[in-house]
């Protein structure tokens, strides 16, 4: 459900407009070992979704605008290992018994105040302490989503 691969994205949609935007290529491959080195070394279970996910999207980084009353923009940036390094195990377990699979960290937003993790089946959610929501079916919408300032749905 959730695994959208680099060839299933349409070549028209905006989608892949957006991601054009911010580096990405069918093409694009991107090195993920530091970031399994990561995640194995706390014990998490990396999918094959996360997997194609990280190695064509990992260490694409772009700015989005802030709520318009406090202006600015905020920075998202995909990068599983220094997530990974700052959320502890600990909590992660607590997401993962929320939304029943396991999850992977994938990155980071909002100035570094919300992780991006990436569950088995590729859903994707943002998460801050006991905050969690999910921001998409899979992390290419996810990215757009965020660029967009999309409502995420609270995971209770």
């Amino acid at each position: 459900m959730g695994l959208v691969r680099q060839e299933d994205i349409p070549p028209d949609s905006q989608l892949r407009e957006f991601l054009g935007r911010i580096g990405w290529t069918a093409a694009r491959t991107h090195d993920i070992r530091p970031d399994i080195d990561a995640w194995n070394e706390r014990n998490y279970i990396v999918t094959d979704a996360i997997l194609e996910f990280m190695s064509s999207c990992g260490g694409l980084e772009f700015e989005y605008p802030r709520n318009p009353v406090v202006g600015g923009s905020y920075t998202c940036y995909v990068s599983a290992s220094p997530a990974t390094r700052r959320i502890p195990r600990s909590l992660a377990a607590t997401y993962e018994r929320r939304i029943g699979q396991t999850i992977c960290p994938i990155g980071q937003a909002a100035g570094g105040d919300l992780f991006l993790v990436m569950a088995a089946d590729g859903t994707t959610y943002g998460c801050r302490d006991r905050f969690l929501a999910r921001i998409a079916a899979d992390g290419y919408h996810a990215l757009q989503a965020i660029s967009l300032r999309r409502p995420m749905t609270a995971v209770a």
